[in-house]
């Protein structure tokens, strides 16, 4: 490799805030609202021009899982603020029944309305915003960060924080302040795939609904009438058999995801569809993300066409758009002061420091061959710890989201949009509290108090008295059903879950 020298410069001071949070994803999001509204100068910084993360840059929908298998809701705070306001917005049916993959729940949305309300409730809390902007880089002293580096249409900067919150996904900021970290799978590095959501516009769902109900078979466990006429949102989810032969007779593409999976959105006629899929791709890599967006883009042209041919509804459907980047599930995790595990996620575990829940199922797609893992979602309710948010060698920083440290397979489940904002919000609080008492390192908080304050903001944690009922019709009947017609098994299925 070859290199050249840049000249040494000074880097003008943007400015100084209490808490800087690099991200605003779902994590980023849970963190700024969180440490502002508890009385933190905060920054929020974010490369594209709009909020959301993959909530909205990547378009990934449904939002999966607010509730276990009873109907308890059990991630609340902002994250369930966030749905309530959605709704009177009508961006989203709200909490609704799942179809697909044994979900307690899904949480249905349109991007647009998320885009519109996120901008809404962070300047209701008070951040300050700025957009267009990558981090690049961090400079530290005796284990803190002293610097974050920036870079815009307004040239190279720096934020001089107290605190920084690293909700870049790929802990990016972490890393170069000299944090450890693992990349993928302990054994080999492998990553899960990417992929690219896109929106299908001009659906008529009725003909949908009646083309299921003709060929319920084809679909995971077979849903009844009553099932595929009460959803509130059509979940879609199976054709393994349809799409060989597509893949075979080349109408359908080989490197795509070997089932069809998409979602009804709260706009009449459209559907989030999640069926492109492209092994691996490295997230930190820009090539590698390069050739992603061209190839599933493809993907999503051929998938249309498949649809329109051999599903109903779709005769006069089109393309209404795709993400503005492709979806990326798996890079860096920190190597933090706990790491959580397959065992704590199956298990119900909760911890002395857990700052939020998680329920969704360990789900992962795979770094190769077909089948997916998935064990269900709600089954077991388990805390993310306080302690999977600290980096090694670092007092100042915390990680928020799919960066967290965690196994393989424990991030398989905690990697989602509303555990992540959760862990967020969790994240957010601390570092409000040590602006209030005056200072201290990340590990000094008192997670005891932090709890206690997380409950009183709303939030659900284990082990908390909680009067609030299960709601009934979200309860799940099908615990263990069957992934044949959908490309998915359950390894863990013989394992307790508490």
């Amino acid at each position: 490799m070859k290199f050249i020298k840049e000249e040494t410069r000074e880097i003008p001071v943007y400015t100084s805030p209490d808490v800087v949070v690099i991200g605003a994803g779902p994590a980023g999001i849970g963190a700024a609202i969180s440490a502002a509204r508890n009385g933190a100068k905060v920054l929020l910084v974010e490369r594209y021009g709009f909020l959301g993360g993959n909530l909205t840059i990547a378009m990934v929908n449904p939002m999966f899982t607010f509730h276990d298998i009873k109907g308890k809701q059990v991630i609340r705070g902002i994250a369930g603020e966030l749905v309530e306001r959605l709704v009177d917005l009508k961006s989203s049916q709200g909490h609704v029944t799942d179809l697909t993959f044994d979900n307690a729940s899904m949480t249905p949305f349109d991007p647009e309305g998320m885009k519109y309300l996120l901008f809404q409730m962070v300047k209701e809390a008070g951040v300050e915003l700025l957009l267009h902007t990558w981090a690049v880089g961090a400079t530290t002293e005796k284990g803190k960060i002293t610097s974050v580096i920036i870079e815009n249409k307004s040239g190279r900067q720096a934020i001089v924080p107290r605190y920084v919150i690293d909700c870049s996904a790929d802990a990016d900021i972490a890393t170069w302040a000299g944090a450890p970290f693992v990349k993928g799978r302990e054994k080999d590095g492998a990553m899960q795939p990417v992929t690219l959501f896109f929106r299908i516009g001009g659906i008529n769902m009725t003909n949908l609904r009646i083309w299921m109900k003709n060929n319920r078979d084809l679909l995971k466990d077979s849903p009844t009438d009553d099932e595929i006429d009460s959803s509130k949102a059509i979940a879609f989810l199976g054709l393994k058999q349809l799409v060989k032969m597509g893949m075979e007779k080349g109408e359908f593409p080989k490197d795509a995801a070997p089932r069809i999976l998409f979602y009804e959105l709260p706009q009449e006629g459209q559907i989030a569809v999640n069926a492109t899929r492209l092994q691996g791709i490295d997230g930190t890599n820009a090539a590698d993300l390069t050739r992603a967006e061209y190839e599933t883009r493809k993907q999503a042209w051929e998938i249309h066409k498949f649809l329109q041919k051999y599903v109903g509804g779709f005769d006069e459907s089109y393309i209404l758009d795709t993400g503005a980047q492709v979806g990326v599930r798996e890079t860096r995790r920190i190597r933090g002061d706990y790491q959580l595990t397959e065992q704590d996620v199956l298990s119900n575990r909760a911890f002395e420091d857990g700052i939020a829940c998680g329920t969704f199922a360990i789900d992962i797609h795979p770094p190769e061959g077909e089948q997916q893992i998935f064990t269900g979602s709600g089954k077991a309710v388990y805390e993310i710890p306080y302690r999977s948010l600290l980096p090694q060698k670092l007092d100042n920083l915390l990680v928020a989201g799919r960066c967290i440290s965690a196994t393989h397979t424990a991030f398989g489940s905690a990697r989602v949009m509303a555990t992540c904002m959760a862990i967020g919000q969790g994240a957010g609080l601390a570092m409000a509290n040590l602006v209030q008492q005056g200072g201290g390192d990340v590990r000094s908080v008192d997670v005891a108090a932090l709890r206690k304050q997380l409950i009183e903001q709303g939030q659900y944690l284990l082990g908390m008295p909680d009067e609030q009922p299960a709601d009934s019709s979200l309860a799940l009947n099908k615990v263990d059903s069957s992934g044949a017609t959908a490309s998915h098994h359950n390894p863990f299925k013989d394992k307790a879950h508490g």
